[in-house]
């Protein structure tokens, strides 16, 4: 997973957004940090189905997907230890289920540091 400076060249990412220019735009930003992305999802029901059998070393889930929360894929990440960090259009919510509530959270319009930052907080990318 390490490879230049910071860590992140080869860090294996799951990308969750509904919005295509959104997607696009991380990830592009990711692969540029070196992070490759793995797997994608624009709805919630494809976002779980994927977070069953994924191998990611963390995953970027917009909290509302088109079809519903992430929550239920977030918590299947952290279930197979995949840490999850969460990107969010509104305030930070107030009902993360028990387990996630201390899951990063990203507002958007995200900056590019903002989202280094919060991968280089990870666990195993530190390790």
């Amino acid at each position: 997973m390490k490879g230049d400076d910071d860590g992140l060249s080869g860090l294996r990412v799951f990308l969750a957004e509904d919005y295509y220019a959104i997607a696009a735009a991380l990830a592009m930003l990711l692969e540029h940090f070196g992070c490759r992305i793995v797997a994608t999802a624009s709805s919630a029901a494809d976002a779980q189905a994927i977070a069953d059998d994924v191998d990611a070393d963390c995953a970027l889930l917009d909290i509302n997907l088109g079809d519903g929360s992430c929550y239920p894929a977030a918590l299947r990440c952290r279930e197979r230890g995949i840490p999850v960090i969460f990107l969010s259009g509104y305030d930070a919510p107030s009902d993360l289920p028990p387990g996630l509530e201390d899951a990063p959270l990203l507002l958007k319009p995200v900056h590019a540091e903002r989202v280094r930052q919060a991968l280089m907080a990870l666990d195993n990318v530190r390790s």
